[in-house]
C-alpha cells in the first residue's frame, strides 16, 4: 500500500487492477494506508467510470469496497451513483461472485438515490434468486 502511494503519480491502472486494489484494501485487512489506497482508488477509476471502461467484475470489486469508503469519507460526490449505474447497465455480465459483491455492499452503505437503488435491486432480484444456492453454500 505504501508502494503504491509512493509511486501515485506514475502509476497507471487499467479497470482490472483497480477492482483488484479496492478489493485488497477493504474492511477484512485495514491497514494504516486502506484509507489512502481507497481514496486514489476511486479518484482513479472514476474516469473509467465515465467512460464504461472495464467489466462488472471490476465494478463489483470496486463497489465491494464501498462500504468501507463511505465510513472512510473518501469518496468523491456521485461516484456511488456512477457505480450503481454501471452495475446496472453491465447486470448482463453477472457472476455469482458479483451479485454476491454488489448486494452484500449495498446493504451496507448509505444510499442516497431512492429511484437508482431500486433500479440495482430490481435489476440483481432475478441474478440473486438465480445464483441464491451456490451463494449460500460459499458461507
Amino acid at each position: 500500500g505504501n508502494e503504491i502511494l509512493r509511486r501515485k503519480d506514475e502509476l497507471s491502472l487499467d479497470a482490472r487492477e483497480l477492482g483488484n486494489l479496492a478489493a485488497a484494501f477493504n474492511y477484512y485487512y485495514m491497514i494504516p494506508c486502506s484509507k489512502d489506497v481507497l481514496e486514489l482508488t476511486y479518484e482513479k477509476y472514476q474516469p473509467q467510470a465515465h467512460g464504461n471502461d472495464g467489466s462488472l467484475e471490476d465494478v463489483a470489486d470496486v463497489f465491494g469496497s464501498m462500504p468501507v469508503g463511505q465510513r472512510l469519507n473518501v469518496i468523491p460526490s456521485g461516484f456511488v451513483e456512477e457505480m450503481m449505474q454501471l452495475a446496472i447497465e453491465k447486470s448482463y455480465e453477472a457472476r455469482m461472485e458479483d451479485v454476491r459483491d454488489i448486494l452484500f455492499a449495498v446493504f451496507q452503505m448509505d444510499l442516497c438515490d431512492d429511484r437508482l437503488c431500486r433500479g440495482l435491486l430490481n435489476t440483481y432480484k432475478p441474478l440473486f434468486d438465480k445464483y441464491e444456492t451456490d451463494m449460500s453454500a460459499i458461507r
